[in-house]
Formats: structure tokens, C-alpha cells, sequence
């Protein structure tokens, strides 16, 4: 008899030393999941990407094209197509604003 209460006493010890150790694993994980989320705000990570265009004329040079590229496009079929209600026209209109832009990268970049 005196083994089963001891033994019961050793299992109820080791279970309570299980469930400390749970618990602290559950704070752990919420905390990081605070970190996480914090760290993955929509406004956290657009900082972190202007920090990196300001840090990297690299990026700055590439956004630059970018830019000059899809203006260069978008102005293309103003200029050639214009306002139009035209289902045909306005198809046309994106081939030049794509063809366009396509030229313009290539143009840049060399």
C-alpha cells in the first residue's frame, strides 16, 4: 500500500512539474506570437522596405526605371488612343502602353 501512495505522490510531482513547464511554453509562445505580429504590421514592413530603397541605390535605381517605364507606357496610349469607349480601342491602347513600356525598360537599362 505504502508503494502505490508514494508512487502516486511521484506521478501527481511530475505531472505538476509537467504542467509548469507547459505553462511557460504557452508564455513563450505567446509572447513570440506578440514579436511576430508586431514585426509583420502592414506598417512595420512598408518602413522597412522605404529603409531598404533608401539604403540601396541599387533598389532606387531599379524603382526608378520602373516608374519612368510605366509613365512612358501610360502616356504612349494617351497620346496615341486617347479617351475611348471603344472595346477594340481601348484593347489596343494597353498593347501600345505595354509594347511601349517593354521599349522603354529595354532603353533605360542599356
Amino acid at each position: 500500500m505504502k508503494s502505490y501512495r508514494n508512487q502516486n505522490q511521484i506521478l501527481e510531482a511530475k505531472i505538476r512539474i509537467l504542467e509548469n513547464k507547459q505553462r511557460i511554453k504557452i508564455e513563450e509562445l505567446k509572447a513570440q506570437l506578440e514579436v511576430t505580429y508586431q514585426e509583420l504590421r502592414p506598417s512595420r514592413l512598408l518602413n522597412r522596405a522605404l529603409n531598404d530603397i533608401k539604403e540601396e541605390p541599387e533598389v532606387r535605381g531599379n524603382i526608378l526605371e520602373s516608374i519612368l517605364s510605366f509613365a512612358g507606357g501610360y502616356l504612349s496610349k494617351k497620346i496615341l488612343i486617347g479617351k475611348s469607349s471603344s472595346i477594340i480601342k481601348n484593347l489596343l491602347g494597353y498593347g501600345v502602353q505595354y509594347f511601349a513600356t517593354k521599349i522603354i525598360s529595354k532603353n533605360i537599362k542599356h
